[in-house]
């Protein structure tokens, strides 16, 4: 394990332990602001660690992970308003229509950890090793995403069939696929112009949209069943 990877760990459990903390204890302020708190001294201590450390790889990382998070807005107001099968409850802070602001930049958070889980494979066991853990962080980081934060309100699935009321089904394929999309994202863009984040980041998040709609009527309307 190298230096970047021993910062990047390192980073993530202490932001984890404040996430947890800011979010599960009571206090005055909203659960949507304090979310917002979060979020944006996530990506400001990311920049700030990660530049004065030198870590030009996360750096590029992060990047493409924070573009592509905001694009990712479309996919969850297709799910709260196309599909009708995703609420955000309100949490006193802005939203952007039916979504909370702020998912604009919490995808930042899983997307970096895929990308470095398949980063570091890829360097180590080669190409094929890299492909393979990206799918597989992405089950382990969504299926954690999907226990922990609809309990905390900040969504939760409408109208789908769920395991323990809170895993709906039918969004495992297309985040499976999203981990694999984040990888050939980072990939085509890292040694390129930081601009070719946008369009390689919005093409990613239109690819979720897509499979999001098919898997919701394969596996839940069961379109040719």
């Amino acid at each position: 394990m190298d230096t970047q990877e021993r910062d990047l760990i390192g980073f993530h459990l202490a932001f984890a332990v404040v996430a947890a903390v800011g979010l599960v204890l009571p206090g005055q302020v909203a659960q949507g602001w304090r979310l917002w708190g979060l979020l944006v001294a996530y990506d400001l201590a990311t920049l700030a660690v990660a530049w004065l450390r030198g870590h030009g790889r996360w750096l590029r990382i992060w990047w493409f992970a924070a573009v592509t998070s905001v694009f990712q807005v479309v996919p969850d107001a297709v799910l709260a308003v196309g599909l009708g099968t995703l609420r955000f409850p309100p949490d006193g802070a802005p939203d952007l229509g039916p979504v909370t602001a702020s998912m604009a930049l919490m995808w930042t958070v899983p997307l970096v950890l895929i990308a470095v889980a398949a980063d570091a494979a890829d360097r180590r066991r080669g190409r094929a090793a890299g492909w393979v853990v990206a799918v597989g962080a992405a089950a382990v980081v969504f299926i954690g995403a999907e226990a922990l934060l609809p309990p905390l309100g900040i969504w939760e699935p409408v109208g789908v069939t769920t395991i323990g009321g809170w895993l709906a089904p039918y969004v495992l394929p297309p985040e499976l696929l999203l981990g694999a999309a984040t990888w050939w994202g980072v990939q085509v863009t890292r040694d390129r112009h930081p601009l070719l984040a946008v369009p390689v980041g919005a093409l990613v998040s239109i690819l979720y949209t897509g499979a999001l709609a098919t898997s919701w009527l394969l596996l839940e309307r069961g379109l040719f069943g």
